[in-house]
This record gives structure tokens, sequence and C-alpha cells, in this order.
């Protein structure tokens, strides 16, 4: 009996499927999502790059193909990132929660406050999806002029104020007059890990007393309150007390490994003091992370004595927990978020990045697991589904590239597992973040903040608003 051929992903498809999610209006199920605009342009934008070779790559026949973004495009895209830039610090996550600058008046920068009540809010996400998508669309030819506009200062001293006393952080910053600041958003361990995310990419080593020296956040306590939330089971939650889930391990791993991550020439996994030696019960979390896979089943397939709703079993499950195993054999490996979960697209991301952030990338079944990816969840169109038979959608069609790229797929690039960017967007990084702080170091951050900020053409009007007059000076 001949072997089953092995499916193939089809690149083209996939660049069409996301070249119409970029010149397109989205359907009409993502006006709820108004609000996370920069979210869905990093998926977008994201994508596009892990597809396509970077600056100048042949492909195999010798050829160099056009980008799908356009030099002139790319920057349109940059100036409107940076049009969400709050004059407090951080981004704010959709146009429709940016203000003109001549509101900003008024605007005390120390209190975050003005006369004009209900100014736009930045937002912790928005930020960390801003500073990825400047990346992500810096010039080919100078890479380091990808964070020119940001005010970098300004966004750390906005990133502090969002740690609460426990060493969580929060969401939004607004000040209550009479209360002080309030930090607005849950418990949530994606918090912790954007906010090492945007330390990572943008504090750099400035000594104290240097130009564009930020007092840092307390990331003691940041690692004190992610390692105090492992669970008895050892996977990561809110709090000790709740139920794990993938994306909180990952998020939890991800935000140790970047505390102390080098700033220069990094690694997705690196030899990570804080993350291998604080953590509890690591045999604990990496058994659970690999008990997150199991064997697929079709409809139809599942035993007679469980529901036949595919939204209720998919996978095969034991009679006893002592014959809980994984068949090597298996054709198609699905991966949950969380125990007696169905198969989810986005998991096989959630749980294998995580598992390569430990070094562990080998107790992920790549074959059966890109079987299920191809087969089941990539769509006709391009793009994946959330679950088998869905359509395509940007978050789980994103997520889906980024751990085929982390497992190595041809024709992808290869992807920072921790940073969830292809690696030499990081690389970019680092350069931007090196002459940012070198512009910081010869202009001063507020000279170097109006000059960038009127280069670019942000602001520009007949008159200069009063906000950047003052920082000017």
């Amino acid at each position: 009996m001949a072997e089953e051929a092995e499916p193939s992903l089809d690149i083209p498809r996939h660049l069409k499927y996301w070249k119409m999610c970029l010149r397109s209006p989205l359907p009409s199920l993502y006006l709820s999502n108004e609000g996370n605009r920069m979210a869905l342009a990093y998926f977008i934008i994201n994508s596009i790059t892990i597809l396509t070779p970077f600056h100048n790559t042949p492909q195999k026949d010798g050829t160099i193909p056009a980008p799908l973004i356009a030099p002139g495009e790319r920057r349109q895209l940059r100036e409107w990132v940076l049009s969400h830039q709050h004059p407090s610090g951080g981004f704010s996550g959709t146009s429709s929660l940016v203000f003109p600058l001549r509101d900003y008046e008024e605007w005390d920068f120390e209190t975050g406050t003005s006369s004009q009540e209900h100014l736009g809010l930045a937002n912790i996400t928005a930020t960390l999806f801003a500073l990825q998508l400047l990346a992500l669309l810096s010039d080919d030819e100078n890479p380091k002029t990808a964070f020119r506009g940001v005010d970098r200062v300004q966004t750390l001293r906005w990133l502090r104020r969002l740690q609460r006393e426990d060493g969580s952080f929060g969401e939004v910053l607004k000040m209550l007059p009479g209360h002080g600041w309030f930090i607005g958003g849950g418990y949530d361990m994606r918090y912790c890990y954007i906010a090492a995310s945007i330390r990572w990419i943008l504090r750099g080593d400035v000594k104290e007393g240097e130009p564009g020296w930020v007092e840092d956040f307390d990331t003691g306590a940041l690692a004190q309150y992610i390692l105090s939330s492992q669970t008895y089971d050892g996977g990561f939650a809110g709090s000790s007390k709740e139920e794990p889930h993938a994306g909180y391990a990952y998020c939890a791993i991800g935000a140790l490994s970047l505390l102390d991550r080098p700033l220069e020439d990094s690694q997705a996994c690196h030899p990570s003091k804080i993350l291998h030696s604080g953590i509890r019960d690591m045999p604990g979390l990496i058994h659970w992370l690999a008990s997150r896979q199991f064997s697929y089943l079709e409809p139809g397939q599942h035993d007679d004595d469980y529901d036949s709703d595919e939204d209720e079993v998919n996978f095969t499950l034991p009679r006893i927990l002592a014959d809980l195993s994984l068949d090597g054999n298996q054709r198609y490996i699905g991966y949950n978020g969380r125990c007696n979960k169905v198969a989810d697209t986005c998991y096989t991301w959630w749980v294998g990045a995580a598992l390569a952030n430990l070094g562990r990338e080998g107790l992920v079944q790549h074959a059966p697991a890109r079987r299920f990816l191809l087969e089941k969840m990539q769509h006709r169109i391009g793009g994946f589904g959330k679950k088998p038979g869905n359509p395509p959608d940007l978050y789980h069609a994103c997520f889906g590239l980024c751990i085929l790229a982390v497992m190595g797929e041809e024709g992808l690039n290869k992807l920072d597992s921790a940073l969830a960017l292809p690696v030499e967007t990081v690389r970019r990084i680092e350069k931007a973040r090196r002459a940012l702080l070198s512009r910081e170091g010869e202009n001063g951050t507020a000279g170097r903040l109006a000059k960038d900020i009127v280069d670019i053409g942000l602001g520009l009007r007949d008159e200069k608003p009063g906000w950047l007059t003052a920082v000017e000076g």
C-alpha cells in the first residue's frame, strides 16, 4: 500500500489571502474589533513578512520577487502607526481613539491630565503591536530608522506606571483627580508578557545619568508575580488557584525569558537564569505542555460512549488516566489550551512556541502536527481557521503560519518564538534600538522627539501645536 503524500503549504495562495486582507475591507464580523485595529494590522503585516523573502533574497529560480508591500505603502503604514502615539507615552489601538494634536494644547505630561476630558488613551497591547509593526515595516535599506518618531522615554515612563504593587501590569492608565493613577484592565498574564516585550524592545542598557535613562520597572516583582502563578499540575494561570491555560503558559515563559534576554545578537532560546532556575516545577510545566497534544479524530470516529458533536469530542480519551499516552504513528496531532478541550489552530502555536522557548521543541511531534494544520485547518482560499471546516480569520491564520515557521517549514522565514516575529525583524529591532539610543545621546530626548516627529510629517500644520512647541523648548 502506497504511503499518503505529505501536504504542502501553498505560499502563493496564502499571500493572495493576506493581500486581500491588507487591501480590501475586512468582513463585517471584524466590526467588534474596531478597538483592536493595531492588532489586526500586526496579524496581516507579520504574516506577509513570514511568507515573503527579505530584501534581495533570491528564490530557487534565481529571481528576486517584487515586494507585496511597496516602499511607499510601507511609509504610509508607518505614518499610520505613529499617528496613534499618545503624548504621554504608548499607543492607542485604533484611529477612533486618537484625537487631533491641537486637543493636547493644555496637556500635562507628568500627570497625564488635561482640561479636556476623555482624550484618547494608550493601551499596553496596542503599544507592543505598534512597535512590532514599525520594525516589520522598516526600510530594507536602512532598518535602523525603524523607531524614528517613537518617544522612547515617555513610553517607558508610562509603562512603569502601569505596574501594580504586586508586580503585575494593567492595560490602561488614567489620572483620577483626588485619587491618583488608576490602572485599568484585569490581572492578566498577557499584560506581563507584553510589558517584558516592550521593555526589551525599547529600554536598552542606558546607565543612570546618561541621556535617555529611565527608571526601570520592578523586574523582580514581575518575575515573582509570574512564578507564583504556577499551578499544582505544572501549568500557569492568572493565579496558582485558577485553571492553567496554554496561552498563559506561553506568556509566563516568554516574559521570564525576556527579562534577562541579551540586547544584541539575541536568540529566542537562551540560558535565562530567571526562567530556568526560578520556575518551581519545571518538569511539571514541560509535562503539562506536552500533554496538550492529542490524537485528532475525524467526525464520526469517536467512541459511542461520547457525544457526537465535534465541538465536544475530537480527541482520543483513555478509559483510565494510566492509559494516557500519544501514539507516535498517528497521522494527525491536535493541540488544546486546557484539559478536555477540542483542537484549535492557535494552541499549536501557544504550546509549540512555549516548548521552543524552553529549548524543548523536540517534544512537539512535527509531522502529525503539520499534517493537522495543512490538511484540517488550512483553508482553500488561504489562511487557517480556528477549527476544522471553519473559515480563515486573521488571528488563527497568523499563528498557524507562526508555528509552521518555528517548525522549519520550507519557504517561510525563520521565526523568533519569544517575540513572534521573523528573526530578521528582531535583528532590525536591535539596530533600531541602538540608533534610537544614539540619537538620544546626541540630541537629548526633547530635541530628538521634535525633530523626528516633524521629519515624518506628523503634526504638520500651518502652525505647530502647543505641546510640540513645549517639547522643543
